[in-house]
């Protein structure tokens, strides 16, 4: 059983600092080192779908329109998300978790999650940096700043609904004015559904 070391600083790391946005909070270093490789190795040790773009690991409720029953959310991922929920990261309990890889050049487009999603979406960086982007729909006006390893995301309101956020894909990316090649890194999403499927 991994035991999580509670590391709470709410506070920025990087340049630019997370940006303005109201629902977005950032947490630095949310994990221990030790937490973090932990955390990793139970990851490479389970199976991952190598159907979409990206190699994933999806956990809990069913996936997207996918009315087909997962794996459920292994132990590790348990604990983190009953610590998230305890500290009112999140005003309901997770029922899904999202493994996702992401090798240099690899991203994801601008999005907004799903609707059937819940209010709250929270984000876990494993291993390595990246520059995130923010776009918010109405006007266009774009941010961006860097989720450091062991950080956690919160997207809720505001942020979780009137803006897309993404990453690009490249192999590198500026941070604190140096252009810094990207490792591999591992994201943790949670999220709840609205309306979870009815139990059989």
């Amino acid at each position: 059983m991994i035991r999580l070391a509670a590391m709470n600083r709410l506070f920025p790391i990087d340049d630019p600092s997370p940006p303005d946005i109201p629902g977005l909070r950032y947490v630095a270093e949310y994990l221990s080192v030790a937490d973090e490789e932990a955390i990793a190795r139970a990851i490479d040790a389970a199976a991952w779908d190598t159907s979409w773009e990206r190699r994933r690991q999806p956990y809990g409720a069913a996936y997207g329109n996918r009315s087909a029953a997962v794996a459920a959310i292994p132990e590790w991922g348990r604990q983190l998300a009953n610590r998230i929920f305890a500290e009112r990261f999140s005003v309901r309990p997770f029922d899904q978790m999202l493994v996702n890889e992401y090798l240099p050049g690899q991203g994801i487009s601008l999005h907004r999650d799903y609707e059937p999603y819940d209010r709250t979406v929270v984000s876990l960086s494993l291993l390595g940096a990246c520059r995130m982007d923010f776009r918010r729909v109405a006007d266009g006006r774009r941010e961006s700043f860097v989720l450091a390893p062991r950080s956690l995301l919160v997207l809720s309101d505001e942020a979780r609904y009137e803006w897309e956020h993404g990453i690009a894909r490249r192999r590198s990316d500026i941070i604190e004015g140096v252009r810094t090649p990207r490792k591999r890194r591992l994201s943790v999403t949670f999220r709840t559904l609205k309306n979870p499927p009815a139990a059989d």
